[in-house]
């Protein structure tokens, strides 16, 4: 049976004998419970209840050489079966290969002025400013991390003081804000200059993933088009789109719904994530997509290199059970391991999406998906959610319309 096929107990079943869960992480999955109300009113404000989406996870990733089932969490089907398709695509042709940069986060100190004078002050204070830094957060050091980079600049009518951190695993945020703000009083006395603001960069530049995928022609191929032509269309594709704003920013979406899931999946700050891969793509020639197709000796190759701001430690990962169940489903020892997973999966939605669209296009596969929400919209539960969704699918009539018209025909018979 495959495992979309399968009934939740099931694919629960499937997760313990294949070693991503244990007895105890399956009984909590099937106790229906992801946070309490405990955790949810510490993490929220003016809290009445929780907001549920559902949690499923992809397959067949290959990355690096390990094997991994990735959690997601997300409203449409069609994301989670589009990174499995892609997912399974690059495994047989040897799966994803991903390089990733230091976890190094970014903190400003503005000062209200532009003085050459004032970054000298600073300047011969430097190391001074380093100690009381690492003096906020003694642990981070012995944790192998701690303040890598300190640069003093003049930026129009404001000098600048940007601070680099390793922070290791965490996300970094909290770590960071600490520091600025141990230090800026101690600035503002050198520098005898008001200080405008002190805040971490959510600018990513420091925390690259470098995603590569080759896919042999046969692995392309549909029941219409032979493999070398999907690629080739493919790769038109992907040339287009570094012309067409209209078309890169759409591609960059469904590369954006994968990853976007595993963060919420995770207890990540998709936010941050989507603040960091966007500007980081929006150059002096325009907007630009995130991926990149070739033709390279006989078979189609993507590369995808962006940001990817995550943790696996601290803040929401720690409090939030469903992320460390996430965490412990994948198997992930460190946060550039969760990097570069994170970074397939993007690449893996854009080659199920790019592979759709030159061949099928995206309707065919997407609604047979939506099958199952349009049969609830229609008032559908129980058992009649796959009944409607059946004929939905014979019938190819995807309306809502439709969803409740058989769904009438069916409580009558």
């Amino acid at each position: 049976m495959k495992i979309y096929e399968m009934t939740n107990d099931q694919r629960i079943d499937y997760l313990i004998k294949s070693g991503n869960l244990t007895d105890e992480q399956a009984a909590f999955l099937r106790a229906g419970k992801p946070i309490s109300q405990d955790i949810a009113d510490s993490l929220s404000e003016n809290q009445i209840g929780t907001f549920g989406l559902p949690y499923g996870f992809a397959t067949d990733f290959l990355v690096n050489g390990k094997e991994y089932l990735v959690p997601m969490s997300i409203e449409e089907p069609s994301v989670v079966a589009a990174a499995s398709n892609g997912a399974n695509r690059v495994k047989k042709s040897g799966g994803f290969t991903v390089k990733t940069s230091p976890h190094i986060i970014y903190g400003q100190i503005v000062l209200e002025t532009n003085s050459a004078d004032k970054l000298e002050i600073l300047q011969q204070n430097r190391q001074e400013i380093i100690d009381l830094a690492t003096a906020a957060r003694p642990s981070l050091q012995k944790r192998g991390g701690g303040v890598v980079s300190l640069t003093f600049e003049i930026i129009a009518d404001w000098n600048e003081i940007l601070i680099g951190v390793n922070t290791v695993d965490a996300m970094g945020a909290n770590i960071v804000n600490s520091m600025l703000e141990a230090i800026a009083p101690h600035i503002s006395k050198l520098t005898e200059t008001d200080v405008l603001c002190s805040i971490l960069s959510n600018s990513g530049k420091s925390q690259l993933v470098d995603v590569e995928a080759k896919i042999d022609f046969d692995n392309l191929a549909t029941k219409k088009m032979p493999g070398q032509e999907v690629a080739e269309r493919i790769v038109q594709l992907s040339q287009f789109s570094k012309h067409s704003v209209m078309r890169a920013v759409t591609q960059n979406k469904g590369i954006m719904n994968g990853i976007d899931a595993v963060l919420l999946a995770t207890g990540n700050d998709f936010r941050a994530q989507e603040a960091a891969v966007h500007s980081f793509f929006s150059t002096e020639s325009g907007y630009q997509p995130f991926s990149d197709w070739q033709i390279m000796d006989d078979q189609l190759v993507g590369r995808l290199k962006m940001p990817v701001e995550i943790g696996t430690v601290g803040g929401a990962i720690k409090a939030m059970p469903m992320a460390q169940l996430s965490l412990a489903i994948m198997k992930i020892n460190n946060s550039q391991e969760l990097q570069a997973v994170i970074g397939a999966v993007g690449l893996a939605n854009n080659l199920s999406a790019m592979r759709a669209l030159v061949t099928t296009g995206i309707q065919a596969g997407h609604m047979s998906l939506q099958s199952k929400s349009l049969a609830i919209s229609a008032g559908a539960v129980g058992s009649e959610i796959a009944a409607v969704s059946k004929e939905l699918n014979r019938t190819k009539n995807y309306n809502l319309q439709e969803a409740t018209k058989f769904l009438q025909k069916l409580r009558n018979e």
